[in-house]
């Protein structure tokens, strides 16, 4: 076939060559799943005790994000437990996305503790240490055959990562120079070691319906000339505002910045936890319309998608549910019993259901 033939096939529309559209991608962070199987946990679909990685295929995910401290205590969540998860996940055809934390435990806007191993570096070794042990995952994911879809440099890092080096919840330009720094360490040893294909990269704020910051903080971020392909937010209503703010946030960043985006976190009550604290979201708050109950934690779900799907020129990429298989167990009672998309006994909820990429 001619060149001149082929692009006048094209133009005229005709269907010579079927793109395949890049599908939606809906799941969950997954982390605790090792831990919950360690205190007897187990989890049931449609009334049948499953392998979770089995169930979410069943249910029509897709898409799974594991979260990576650097040397945790009890050793949950380390680089050896997530590439097991990689395995159970890649088994089944499940995209990944692994979020760096930096940090032996949780690191939010509230706090970005170094690791241990890391407190005494200078900033230098810092920014090579970022880059060392970013590269030494992804390709630990990659020579067991589970590369990663995406990574994530930083976990909710509104005010920087690294404190107090990569702190940055001001307007101090060296604070953001160094932070971008920091930055694009990471995400060079990402694209460094992506292997055969290309690994996306992300960049995660909390500010699911607060635009005037996610604005301020990307400009900031883009200023340092951080080079990143996705963005994501995460979305608590309780915590960030109106379905409303979370879609004119989305619709605003796509059109301004030209970039992808994901709701990396999102979550809704199924009910009260009438079990004793501490629980991550026990209060009342509810987004009109979407009682606390099972099936209204799936509707919120659903809206939730419509939204991103809506995001002007196609740039809604993707949802995921945060730690949605965080059940409680006999040994130990979950403080987000009555956030998971599982009930206290492992049955699933309608929610499951509700994160199916393809509905």
């Amino acid at each position: 076939m001619s060149v001149t033939l082929l692009c006048g096939l094209l133009v005229a529309g005709i269907g010579a060559i079927n793109v395949p559209a890049e599908p939606f991608l809906c799941g969950g962070d997954v982390s605790e799943i090792p831990e919950v199987e360690a205190g007897g946990g187990k989890y049931f679909y449609n009334g049948k005790e499953e392998d979770p990685f089995v169930l979410m295929k069943k249910a029509g995910w897709n898409f799974v994000r594991f979260r990576i401290w650097n040397q945790p205590k009890g050793g949950w969540c380390d680089k050896d437990h997530t590439l097991k998860l990689a395995k159970r996940a890649h088994a089944q055809g499940l995209k990944i996305s692994l979020d760096f934390h930096y940090s032996d435990w949780w690191a939010d806007p509230g706090k970005q503790t170094k690791p241990a191993a890391w407190k005494d570096l200078s900033f230098e070794d810092l920014e090579k240490a970022v880059y060392d042990y970013t590269a030494e995952v992804v390709s630990a994911m990659n020579k067991q055959g589970t590369p990663p879809y995406m990574v994530q440099v930083g976990n909710e890092i509104v005010g920087g990562m690294l404190w107090p080096e990569g702190k940055a919840n001001s307007n101090n330009p060296e604070q953001w120079e160094r932070l971008g720094k920091l930055l694009n360490s990471g995400l060079k040893a990402v694209r460094d070691n992506q292997g055969k294909g290309k690994i996306l990269t992300m960049l995660h704020l909390d500010r699911g319906g607060d635009n005037k910051t996610s604005v301020w903080w990307f400009d900031k971020v883009l200023a340092q000339k951080v080079e990143f392909d996705t963005i994501g937010l995460s979305y608590y209503p309780w915590w960030h505002g109106t379905l409303q703010a979370l879609q004119e946030n989305l619709n605003d960043l796509a059109k301004r910045y030209k970039k992808d985006l994901y709701v990396a976190e999102v979550a809704y009550p199924w009910g009260p936890d009438d079990a004793p604290g501490p629980h991550v979201y026990n209060g009342d708050k509810t987004e009109g319309g979407f009682p606390h109950s099972p099936q209204g934690q799936a509707d919120f779900l659903t809206k939730v998608k419509s939204i991103i799907k809506a995001v002007p020129d196609g740039r809604g990429k993707g949802m995921l549910y945060w730690a949605p298989t965080w059940i409680s167990t006999k040994k130990e009672h979950s403080p987000y019993t009555n956030l998971a998309t599982f009930n206290e006994k492992g049955l699933a909820l309608p929610a499951v259901d509700a994160l199916s990429a393809q509905k």
